[in-house]
């Protein structure tokens, strides 16, 4: 039997060597020789030293070596392999560092990203919002339609084709770089919660054994500091309640914002019966998706009202069509009003105050880029609020009204606030913003 066949191929010289059990010829090899006599010398060093690997820094291949390998391709493409072989085989070849995974057809893992991630974060199909919410954990409509539209954006386009089971570390490493570079003006907080929406769906399928391995672990994190929020000054917010609000109504909205601190979900939510005679009961909060529900921190608490204020939302309540009781009431009685327009208001009347009446397209490019930059939006009223309560109150007492509990002492506190520290309250709301409203609202 011949050890070898020589053979040409566009004027170089191919080799096949035989398997001596199967009598069969191994797939061809160039010798990179055009001349018969060279391309045998070839031939002859590899039979004795074996033949070099390319792209590879490995000692040369043997021939029997090469003939084993032929074999076992021919074995694998003709025995039949059960589910376990197919796992044993995996098991070596991750042991001799070959492989990271194999992703088995039909199997979990075998899942594409996209579909996966889509269907992690769809809020009545997702099986973790569906065990977090049997756990207690509040995850509303609003924050998986928030990730899902991240999905969508950032996710879809880079992973498409991807299964879950070939999600390396390394591949979420080049994700994180990508988009960053490809979305500079992004902040660190935002790509941050880009990258929790996968890492969150990656960590969920490991510690619920439809992958193999955790591809997060290890990755490098990024800022947590958010970009700070713009806060008006007491004169900006005195001029901006002397301007004309055509909608009065959004008009109302800010007042209560900046003179409570109160976030605008909780505003939308307020009834009639949660208005006392000096004090707002905040027990609920209202989102487009979630409708009404607890608030941020799943407890009631009480702020102290403006007599002013108090008495322009019973008049408003009073003149809710619906009879559902709610303050801001919208055009159908299952609902208040939208959280959009108290906003656009508020940004339209700041850019007035800043570029005048019939600005030019400079001033106008000049001041858009201003604001931009101050990042003055609704939820500033609760910084405001809270900025302008501390310069005459202890940061405790006032978070008794903000419902903020980011200090450990006051976690043990709230639940025991005193009378007299919520008339400390009232009083300073009083001093601190009945000057910054307009002469007159009743009617707003």
């Amino acid at each position: 039997m011949r050890q070898y066949y020589l053979h040409t191929r566009n004027h170089i010289f191919y080799v096949q060597f035989t398997d001596p059990v199967t009598k069969k010829r191994l797939p061809a090899i160039s010798t990179g020789k055009s001349n018969r006599d060279d391309a045998v010398m070839v031939v002859a060093l590899w039979l004795k030293d074996g033949i070099p690997q390319r792209q590879v820094k490995k000692p040369h291949r043997t021939i029997e070596a090469l003939i084993n390998t032929n074999q076992l391709f021919l074995a694998l493409k003709n025995i039949e392999l059960s589910a376990q072989d197919v796992i044993k085989i995996e098991k070596i070849l991750k042991d001799r560092g070959l492989v990271e995974t194999i992703i088995k057809k039909s199997s979990k893992e075998a899942e594409s990203v996209i579909d996966y991630l889509m269907r992690f974060w769809d809020y009545d199909q997702s099986p973790y919002i569906a065990d977090k919410r049997s756990h207690g954990v509040k995850l509303g409509r609003t924050y998986a339609k928030c990730c899902l539209s991240r999905v969508n954006l950032y996710w879809v386009p880079y992973f498409q084709g991807k299964k879950i089971g070939e999600v390396t570390r390394q591949g979420l490493k080049d994700f994180s770089i990508a988009i960053a570079k490809k979305h500079p003006n992004l902040s660190s907080m935002t790509l941050r919660q880009i990258m929790l929406v996968g890492v969150t769906a990656f960590r969920w399928a490991f510690a619920n054994e439809l992958i193999p391995a955790d591809p997060s672990i290890g990755l490098t994190g990024y800022s947590t500091k958010p970009k700070k929020r713009g806060v008006l000054s007491p004169q900006e917010a005195e001029d901006l309640f002397k301007l004309e609000w055509k909608d009065k109504r959004s008009l109302l909205i800010n007042l209560v914002a900046m003179t409570t601190g109160l976030r605008i979900g909780e505003i939308l939510a307020i009834k009639a019966e949660n208005i006392g005679e000096k004090n707002l009961i905040v027990e609920s909060s209202f989102s487009k998706l979630d409708g009404l529900k607890s608030t941020k921190t799943d407890e009631e608490r009480v702020v102290p009202i403006i007599p002013e204020i108090r008495d322009a939302m019973l008049e408003r309540a009073r003149l809710n069509p619906h009879g559902n009781g709610y303050v801001f009431w919208g055009e159908t009685k299952e609902r208040p009003c939208g959280m959009y327009t108290p906003g656009a208001e508020l940004k339209k009347l700041l850019f007035l105050i800043r570029a005048g009446e019939n600005p030019t397209d400079e001033k106008k490019k000049e001041v858009e880029e201003y604001w931009k930059k101050r990042n003055v939006v609704f939820h500033s009223w609760r910084h405001f609020y809270a900025a302008r309560m501390t310069d005459k109150l202890e940061a405790r007492k006032v978070m008794l009204a903000t419902g903020h509990k980011t200090e450990s002492v006051f976690k043990g506190y709230s639940g025991h606030a005193l009378d007299s520290d919520l008339n400390d309250v009232a009083a300073t709301t009083e001093q601190v913003f009945s000057k910054l409203l307009p002469k007159d609202i009743s009617g707003v």
